[in-house]
């Protein structure tokens, strides 16, 4: 029997946090980050190229260009393999990219391929040197790889344009709005009609209209 296709399952973050950067002898990038996910702080490993990780340093502004000088400096001489290099104890903070919509998916068979042992105590994971906690419900290590990034589409309502939501409603009809928006942000920059509505979190139709109707009351 053929091996069903492989299909991603997109994930949209809209935080990042940059500890380590991480560069080895391909044409990838690791990055030993922090973001939101699931209405928590979660330490995570992002892969991308170097293109991908040039655009995060652009969006990052002047914090990313004064870092982009740094590693081209190491680059330009002879490193180790792989080379470490710790944004955050080297420049008293993280490398922050906010305002972006940045769309991650977890990559092909990570479990079977970071099925490490730790437990010798010199070897402590990462995620407990930073003080994160593991995923224990799906897989050891939160592991993902950079899609796109783009400029986040904010929603800003006028006015509620009709009564019918009482107040203690408005929050939750605002927050489906920006789902929506997030959804229509995510058609315009490429992605087919269903990843859209995944990347948003809107897969089910029936909160696919009740987004689309909250950004319709308050237009």
């Amino acid at each position: 029997m053929d091996t069903p296709e492989y299909s991603p399952y997109y994930v949209q973050i809209n935080e990042l946090y940059i500890d380590t950067v991480v560069i080895d002898d391909t044409e990838f990038i690791t990055l030993w980050c922090f973001t939101m996910l699931d209405d928590e702080y979660k330490f995570i490993y992002l892969g991308c190229d170097f293109t991908q990780f040039n655009q995060i340093l652009l969006a990052a502004g002047e914090k990313g260009k004064e870092i982009s000088l740094h590693l081209a400096n190491i680059l330009n001489k002879p490193y180790d393999v792989p080379t470490l290099i710790p944004i955050k104890e080297q420049f008293d903070e993280y490398l922050e990219l906010l305002g972006f919509d940045i769309i991650v998916y977890e990559p092909l068979a990570v479990e079977d391929e970071l099925d490490i042992d730790f437990e010798d105590d010199d070897d402590t994971p990462i995620e407990e040197m930073f003080g994160a906690r593991q995923n224990k419900t799906s897989q050891k290590y939160l592991i993902y790889q950079l899609d796109k990034l783009y400029p986040s589409k904010v929603f800003e309502p006028e006015k509620l344009a009709k009564d019918k939501l009482t107040e203690c409603f408005e929050d939750d009809s605002l927050e489906l709005a920006q789902l929506y928006y997030d959804y229509l942000n995510a058609i315009e920059n490429g992605y087919e009609e269903a990843e859209a509505r995944q990347v948003a979190g809107l897969e089910r139709d029936l909160f696919f209209r009740m987004a689309r109707k909250a950004s319709e009351l308050w237009s």
